[in-house]
């Protein structure tokens, strides 16, 4: 897991560095102190709430999601997405990962990887399981990948056939998802001046969406590769 985000803007380096420290719960949720946790009326949860969404406000007032975006990202949100910036990156275990030249989006998608699927979010915390080991910064593909895997698995566990697909779970949970980052994105816009922090957001928005299309296929794939496994073991 990540512990902390150091970040350099490569086009302003008169600017501080952003620095982010990450803990977490023993469950794997991002765990929020008192002093850094940020709540604002774009916050709340009735504000563009997901329409899958169990949270009841009067127990929960905040979404999860939009306190860990507003208490680390708020210095992005009049930033560009195209911005280049320098990322170094700390994991829990002390290995250090470098990057340059990279593009802010990059960043905030990160952030909204962490957001979304390691807080109190319940529609996030049902996936999971499909990326809590994927690696810093993973490409489309390792994203989809990992979501794969995991959903071939649930299926293999479930004795759930792949010509059932549209009856089972993993398209509803893949539509709710792709409805959090649209109301997620409609949430930002309008205390944003830049888009760096909705683009982040509309990189898991579409990613999402091209894995309910694609993930019959990846699926099946994903078992074969399962099942090769089985046989050299």
């Amino acid at each position: 897991m990540i512990s902390k985000i150091e970040i350099r803007f490569d086009e302003d380096p008169q600017a501080k560095p952003l620095i982010w420290d990450f803990n977490f719960t023993v469950t794997r949720s991002v765990l929020l102190d008192s002093s850094k946790r940020k709540e604002e009326e774009w916050t709340a949860l009735e504000n563009e709430k997901c329409p899958s969404c169990t949270l009841d406000s009067a127990v929960d007032p905040q979404c999860p999601v939009a306190v860990i975006l507003a208490s680390y990202a708020k210095e992005l949100f009049n930033r560009h997405s195209t911005d280049l910036v320098t990322v170094r990156v700390w994991s829990a275990s002390g290995r250090l990962l470098v990057l340059t030249g990279i593009q802010l989006q990059e960043v905030t998608g990160e952030l909204v990887r962490l957001a979304v699927f390691q807080s109190g979010c319940p529609i996030g915390r049902k996936m999971r399981r499909a990326v809590e080991f994927l690696p810093p910064f993973p490409d489309d593909k390792e994203v989809a990948k990992s979501f794969a895997l995991h959903l071939a698995l649930e299926d293999r566990k479930h004795k759930r056939s792949l010509f059932d697909f549209g009856k089972n779970t993993i398209v509803k949970d893949l539509d709710e998802l792709t409805s959090l980052f649209e109301c997620l994105s409609r949430r930002i816009r309008p205390i944003t001046l830049g888009d760096a922090q909705v683009n982040g957001v509309l990189i898991y928005h579409s990613l999402a969406m091209m894995m309910a299309i694609s993930l019959p296929d990846q699926i099946q794939s994903a078992m074969k590769e399962i099942s090769q496994d089985d046989v050299k073991s």
